[in-house]
């Protein structure tokens, strides 16, 4: 993947811009700090999905709309980003956070599921687990803990820092995933058994004949006693429909209230909408009788029905994915519903005809009890030792994969050793041998030397991604000085940068001062990217051509 550029509207402010990007390494450059390199780094990886929960403070995201344009296997798309709903090449697909970390995947040819921490199943990630080993965070990455604590999205999952490299490092690949369901249902069909087991084991201790010989008296014995059971049994599940159908009835009736609500909301939004349109495109630039110019009153209304239409069109938008949903939750109860009600005559006609029930009972005497229990309690265990032996064969089958991957996390564990040997040969008293791979936990240490310590092991696993992984996403740093620091550790620490991670075979984000590209190498060539505050321009005859960008949200 390679971002071409970004385009970022403030439609509060009446402000945008345009950033273009080069294929290998971006540098953010401005004179100062609090200029904007941590905004436009954190927009760049916001637009793609990750999630932001620290901005700037002059920087309203939630004000802004945001447009990727994006090249990936010779194909061109644009991701465009208002608030949490996402838009595929202008309005051809409009999707919510879900959804887009699927199609993303889709795009780049992978799936990944890790263990939800809350039910240990494997679930599909978001895009901030997908982005995970390509973005460095300034506030949440340089916080003493490795990737572990960067996003807070990553706490929904039991391992999520391990199990995303292991997917990307192909030691746990879609194959042991497909395995793991695969085992996990026949689990669950183990369960299943078992407690058909229990439910037959109960009848069969209320209605297994105690004798070898049966007599004609303990027949009619077994036919009065069963008939009542077998009745009441039929009735109690007539209740249990009856008491489902008023449930599902009543959940109906609920979502045609909310449908109806959605409904009307749409049709005003959708008024309103045209209401804004007409009274935007009823002031022009000139005045159509005396060919003026505007007055600032026309501008600031013309400019105030804008944003109102964005903000029309953001809820129009969501209102219809939620109206979607709930069309199709309707629709599942309505079929549940007439299941519901076959089922109900089912029962209906049995308990109605006492013939039909007497016929029943007799053959439940005749056959199930005496022929039949015995018969399905073989095919029980036969099923669950079935089962138990798929399960034994998958679990080889993981093991086996496994092996592979396990030779592959050796290969990768001899790369970690062997860069980290060269990275404390290049970085002055710092220990990193006491890092292992694949620890996340908290880094030791304080001050400049946790900071070398995190900055290696960033550099360490993005080299790593690079050179085991298949995906191509491009990489970001946001810078890892805030504070004041001596010429030698701006030295030492930009030099490291520069040899290890700027020349990573892949496109790179990173912003820097100015006056730290001194330290940089400098026979690499960068695409510098000058920032001065505003980054965003006020919207003007010169760039106002970008608004065209936009114009399908309206």
């Amino acid at each position: 993947m390679i971002i071409e550029n970004i385009i970022i509207h403030d439609y509060i402010n009446n402000g945008i811009n345009k950033f273009t990007f080069d294929s290998r390494v971006n540098l953010f450059v401005s004179k100062t700090n609090t200029i904007g390199k941590s905004s436009l780094m954190k927009s760049i990886y916001h637009t793609l999905g990750y999630s932001i929960k620290i901005w700037p403070s002059e920087w309203n995201a939630k004000d802004m709309i945001f447009q990727l344009n994006i090249l990936i296997n010779n194909e061109r798309y644009s991701i465009t980003r208002h608030k949490d709903l996402f838009y595929i090449n202008g309005k051809e697909s409009i999707l919510n956070e879900q959804e887009y970390s699927s199609w993303l995947q889709d795009l780049l040819k992978i799936e990944i599921k890790i263990k939800s921490k809350k039910n240990k199943k494997l679930t599909n990630v978001y895009a901030s687990e997908v982005l995970l080993p390509f973005y460095i965070d300034q506030d949440k990455s340089w916080n003493g803990y490795v990737f572990s604590k960067s996003s807070d999205s990553y706490g929904r999952y039991s391992d999520t820092v391990k199990d995303i490299f292991n997917f990307y490092f192909d030691i746990t690949n879609n194959k042991i995933l497909d395995l793991e369901v695969e085992k996990s249902e026949l689990e669950l069909k183990i369960k299943t058994i078992d407690k058909k087991g229990e439910g037959l084991a109960l009848i069969g201790d209320e209605f297994q004949p105690k004798e070898t010989q049966v007599y004609v008296s303990k027949v009619e014995e077994l036919e009065n006693s069963l008939s009542e059971i077998q009745l009441n049994n039929y009735l109690e599940k007539l209740n249990i429909i009856n008491s489902s159908l008023a449930e599902n009835d009543k959940e109906i009736i609920e979502l045609d209230k909310k449908i109806n609500i959605l409904n009307r909301d749409l049709v005003e939004l959708e008024k309103l909408k045209s209401s804004y349109s007409k009274r935007f495109e009823d002031i022009k630039h000139k005045c159509i009788y005396c060919n003026s110019n505007l007055t600032d009153e026309q501008s600031l209304t013309r400019l105030k029905i804008r944003n109102n239409l964005f903000e029309i069109t953001e809820q129009t938008d969501k209102n219809k994915l939620k109206f979607n949903s709930l069309k199709l939750e309707r629709d599942r109860k309505i079929d549940k519903k007439d299941e519901l009600v076959s089922e109900q005559f089912t029962y209906e006609n049995i308990v109605n005809n006492s013939r039909e029930v007497e016929n029943l009972i007799e053959n439940i005497v005749k056959q199930e009890m005496f022929n039949n229990y015995v018969s399905i309690e073989q095919e029980l265990i036969l099923s669950k030792n079935s089962t138990i032996e798929e399960i034994n064969t998958i679990k080889n089958s993981i093991k086996a994969e496994k092996k592979v991957g396990n030779k592959k996390r050796t290969v990768i564990r001899k790369k970690y050793m062997e860069l980290l040997s060269q990275y404390e040969l290049n970085l002055r008293k710092v220990k990193l041998d006491e890092i292992k791979l694949y620890n996340f936990k908290e880094v030791s240490g304080s001050g400049n030397d946790s900071n070398k310590k995190m900055l290696a092991i960033y550099i360490l696993y993005s080299n790593l991604i690079s050179q085991f992984s298949n995906v191509e996403i491009p990489f970001g740093m946001d810078s890892f000085i805030k504070n004041e620091t001596s010429v030698e550790f701006k030295e030492e620490m930009f030099g490291f940068l520069s040899k290890y991670y700027l020349t990573i075979p892949s496109q790179v984000f990173f912003s820097i001062i100015d006056e730290n590209i001194i330290y940089l190498d400098s026979e690499m060539d960068y695409n510098k990217i000058e920032l001065e505050r505003p980054i965003l321009k006020e919207v003007n005859k010169g760039n106002q051509h970008l608004l065209e960008h936009f114009t399908f949200i309206e």
